[in-house]
C-alpha cells in the first residue's frame, strides 16, 4: 500500500458522481473518513449539500469509490483489528451490558437483560471499540493511498 503526502492540515479532495464537484476534507473529519474502524455510511457534497451514501463519491487523485477504498484498507491491516472489530469488542459489549444493566436496574427480567446485552454491543462496536483500537494500535490511515 503507497504512502502519500496526505496530511490532516492539508486533507484530500472527493467528487461526487453526481454533480461532478469536489469537497476538499481535512482535519478530524479526514481522519474519520479514511479509517475503516469507524462508522461511516456517507459524506457531505460541497455543492449540492445533504449527506450521500459513501458509494456517491471518488477520491480525485485515484479515481477510488470511498466506500471501496475503506473495504480495501481494512484488508490491509493485521486480521485481529478487524476480529477486534467485528467481533471481539461487541462480545464483551454483549457480556458487560448483560452483567451491568440489571446491576444498575436491580431488575434481571430477561428484557433487561437482553436490551442491557444490545445496547453495550452497539457502544463497544461503535464507540468505544475503534477508539480501543487507536489507542492500542495507532494508525494514520488518511496517510495511505
Amino acid at each position: 500500500m503507497a504512502k502519500s503526502p496526505y496530511s490532516l492540515k492539508v486533507g484530500r479532495v472527493y467528487i461526487h458522481k453526481k454533480c461532478k464537484q469536489g469537497t476538499q476534507v481535512n482535519g478530524e473529519h479526514f481522519e474519520g473518513l479514511c479509517n475503516p474502524f469507524i462508522l461511516c455510511l456517507g459524506t457531505v457534497c460541497a455543492s449540492c449539500g445533504g449527506p450521500r451514501a459513501l458509494k456517491t463519491f471518488y477520491w480525485e487523485d485515484t479515481k477510488e469509490p470511498l466506500d471501496a477504498y475503506r473495504r480495501r484498507l481494512r484488508t490491509k491491516v493485521p486480521p485481529i483489528y478487524t476480529w477486534w472489530w467485528l467481533w471481539i469488542s461487541p462480545l464483551i459489549g454483549l457480556i458487560a451490558g448483560s452483567v451491568i444493566g440489571p446491576l444498575l436496574l436491580k431488575k434481571s427480567t430477561l428484557p433487561v437483560v437482553a436490551g442491557s446485552a444490545a445496547v453495550g454491543t452497539l457502544i463497544m462496536f461503535l464507540i468505544v471499540g475503534p477508539k480501543i483500537l487507536m489507542l492500542i494500535a495507532p494508525k494514520k490511515y488518511y496517510k495511505l493511498r
